[in-house]
């Protein structure tokens, strides 16, 4: 008996990895990614500190919300063509109304924003669940009903918020700085919650099962419509972070910005964090490292002496190359069921 015990302990270790990687090792190979081409960058250029690290995540930060708003979305079963314009919608209500005011102030105006934005959402939800239209054909239409009504809030570039307001979010009164620590906090702190809801709670849970399969869930007793309503709502509010984000980066809004673009990224980065277009599998958590990635992208090809017109080229093959091994990994997982 004692012969085989640290046999067993060895299988059980092994075992024990094994699920971790199946469960985990998505997430942890694309935060390898992120470093290996922080790394790399950092020898494409002649000095690389702590300003340029502030530079990744400071500007990096609204892609990394409006992936996360795009991830609850989809790990529900749904997709939501309109959370750029709603970055956008955001972006130009708080340049508006915070311009002038101390940073008491503008931080109630943030709250009320998001707010706000989880209940417009919601709203969304509520239509795509009670009309049956797909949530591709309700989301476009809410896409340009956002960036219309961005431009009746603030026609043109402008408006402001406070110092305090912008050292939240980029660790520097002026936006540009260098210190990446309260920017990295914000967006730790604010996944964090998010993915502890996904994972722990029972109407996080939900959002899994609804996505994995719909008519399962309604016979387990679960109210999808509900919870595709909820994940619209928690969508709609971390769009609203990344609008908030975009205002303290910027100090201005601005809507004639392209909410359509915003929202192809988002997609984007959610593939390659792992997260399953069809629905039911992925982690918030993932899509910090890959909104990171494909905004990092840019500077590490125009380091490299590439045309930064064929980034876009190089990130749609990233996809691709992301896509077919997920529909790989799938299809090997399914086989073993």
């Amino acid at each position: 008996m004692t012969a085989t015990t640290p046999d067993a302990l060895a299988t059980g270790t092994q075992a024990a990895w094994r699920r971790w990687l199946r469960r985990h090792g998505w997430t942890f190979g694309v935060w390898i990614l992120l470093v290996v081409l922080v790394a790399y960058y950092s020898t494409l250029i002649p000095a690389f500190g702590s300003f340029q690290l502030a530079s990744i995540i400071n500007n990096g930060a609204p892609l990394v919300f409006l992936a996360a708003a795009q991830a609850v979305i989809v790990i529900a079963g749904g997709i939501d063509l309109g959370v750029g314009g709603m970055m956008v919608l955001t972006n130009v209500t708080a340049a508006r109304f915070m311009e002038g005011q101390p940073l008491a102030t503008t931080l109630v105006i943030g709250v009320i924003i998001l707010l706000l934005a989880a209940a417009i959402n919601a709203g969304v939800g509520w239509i795509i669940t009670t009309s049956k239209v797909p949530d591709i054909v309700i989301t476009l239409g809410s896409l340009y009903f956002f960036q219309g009504l961005a431009l009746a809030v603030l026609p043109n570039p402008g408006g402001g918020t406070s110092e305090g307001f912008r050292w939240l979010f980029t660790g520097s009164p002026r936006g540009i700085g260098s210190n990446p620590y309260p920017a990295a906090i914000l967006i730790s702190v604010v996944i964090l919650i998010v993915a502890w809801w996904i994972g722990k709670t029972r109407s996080g849970l939900s959002l899994y099962a609804v996505g994995s399969d719909k008519t399962a869930a309604y016979l387990s007793g679960i109210r999808a419509a509900r919870v595709k309503i909820v994940s619209y709502a928690v969508g709609g509010a971390l769009a609203a972070m990344a609008g908030l984000a975009l205002t303290a980066i910027a100090g201005r809004g601005n809507p004639t910005a392209v909410g359509g673009n915003a929202t192809l990224n988002s997609v984007a980065a959610i593939v390659l964090g792992g997260v399953a277009l069809t629905g039911g599998i992925g982690s918030v958590i993932a899509v910090v490292p890959a909104g990171l990635i494909l905004f990092f992208l840019n500077p590490i090809l125009t380091a490299m002496g590439v045309d930064p017109n064929r980034a876009q080229i190089v990130q749609g093959v990233l996809i691709v190359v992301v896509m077919m091994v997920t529909g790989l990994i799938e299809w090997r997982r399914r086989r073993r069921v």
